[in-house]
């Protein structure tokens, strides 16, 4: 119970630099980890998030800003990048990755940035 609760803290402690981070970003534009992970029904597994509980939706990373996307998107290996269509918000998925999944993170992905532009 306490490594959870230790793990939960070094968690948010964690989120709370990405948000710093990306709040920083030369683009302007950032999305919360807190927003993908609502908007794609993320749940923490032993090794990322999986999408909806499912070990074939697997997100290893969140991309919060531009950057974050088009450097993930360089990046050598089997994992990919699943990105609105802006490029603005995105993950980085770990095969197998159904393809029902990647429809969906990207839709929601695309709704999400939407959203944020009329805040």
């Amino acid at each position: 119970m306490a490594g959870a609760r230790g793990g939960l803290a070094t968690l948010l402690i964690l989120v709370g630099v990405l948000v710093w981070a990306g709040c920083s970003a030369a683009a302007g534009k950032s999305v919360d980890d807190s927003q993908i992970i609502s908007a794609l029904h993320l749940q923490q597994a032993r090794s990322g998030y999986e999408m909806h509980g499912s070990p074939f939706c697997r997100v290893d990373d969140l991309l919060n800003d531009v950057d974050e996307v088009n450097d993930a998107t360089e990046q050598k290996g089997v994992n990919f990048v699943i990105a609105s269509t802006n490029g603005v918000a995105g993950v980085v998925a770990h095969p197998p990755f159904a393809p029902k999944c990647k429809r969906e993170a990207k839709a929601a992905l695309n709704k999400l940035t939407r959203q944020n532009r009329s805040d």
